[in-house]
């Protein structure tokens, strides 16, 4: 058996290439790496932000029915319909002093 090829690469300048060629291949799966991290982390940012705008849609709505609910020509309307109240008459009307 030849041993002259193994000799061959464990000399000094063929170990700094196989150094070289190491860094260049643990950096290029680095560089995957981040690729992949990005576009991942891009998406959770785009479904967050999503999610964001469908709860401020879902706010204003909530805030909207709030409103027409607490008019007070609603609670009025609620008032006379439901709870059968009514406006007293000024007569009606007693004060009280101390």
């Amino acid at each position: 058996m030849d041993i002259s090829p193994l000799r061959a690469l464990c000399s000094k300048k063929n170990l700094s290439v196989g150094v070289l060629l190491m860094a260049v291949v643990v950096s290029a799966f680095g560089v995957s790496y981040s690729a992949y991290e990005n576009r991942r982390l891009h998406n959770q940012l785009q479904q967050e932000l999503e999610n964001r705008n469908r709860a401020q849609v879902e706010w204003g709505r909530l805030l909207l029915e709030h409103s027409t609910l607490t008019s007070p020509g609603r609670v009025e309307q609620v008032a006379v319909e439901q709870l059968g109240m009514e406006v007293p008459k000024a007569g009606d009307i007693e004060m009280v002093m101390q």
